[in-house]
């Protein structure tokens, strides 16, 4: 008897060591994912497999993907940084959770509007961040695929629209009936 009440003590004794030393589940930390541009054709450009391609302007929208769990007493936000070379610095602040009630997961749309995009195009980039989390992105492929960051930038262009050339047809065709107005009225005159 002596012997199974000591065995039940140690096994009760590495029991509670054992539990004591798991350490405890930690919640997935907020972060961000799935960053697309939005083109007026429909399509959604993943600017992370595109680095380099050139967006349709001159207002572009994004979504972005915000997961993970709000820790208590923690404050976050998304912090959304567009720049275009030789252009000023456009900043966006998000509140998480979203509208002050909506808990990750959720989808953050933001637009920005090119003030240089041109028909060659210029080029931009855009810097996701959440502040009061960090690192906040896992870098999802590539030599750093699996590193976790805490802000990460993406670099594209943003050019103007290449007007139709029906456009330019019904463009130049109310020139020239202006011109001709123009002409009728002076030839009236003399």
């Amino acid at each position: 008897m002596i012997r199974i009440g000591k065995l039940s003590l140690i096994l009760g004794i590495a029991i509670f060591f054992g539990a004591a030393a798991v350490p405890g589940a930690k919640a997935d930390p907020v972060s961000f994912s799935n960053v697309v541009a939005l083109q007026n054709s429909g399509n959604r450009v993943d600017l992370f497999s595109n680095p380099g391609t050139t967006l349709v302007g001159p207002q572009i929208s994004f979504l972005v993907d915000i997961t993970g769990n709000l820790a208590p007493g923690t404050d976050y936000s998304l912090l959304v940084t567009y720049v275009e070379a030789g252009g000023a610095t456009l900043t966006q602040t998000f509140e998480i959770p979203a509208f002050g009630s909506i808990p990750p997961p959720f989808t953050q749309l933001f637009t920005f509007t090119s003030q240089a995009a041109n028909y060659q195009g210029v080029m931009a980039s855009l810097t996701i961040d959440i502040i009061g989390s960090a690192p906040d992105f896992v870098i999802p492929s590539g030599p750093n695929a699996g590193h976790r960051v805490d802000s990460y930038t993406y670099h594209f262009n943003v050019a103007q629209p290449v007007p139709e050339p029906v456009s330019l047809l019904l463009f130049g065709t109310g020139v020239l009936g202006l011109w001709r107005k123009k002409s009728a009225r002076r030839k009236r005159r003399n």
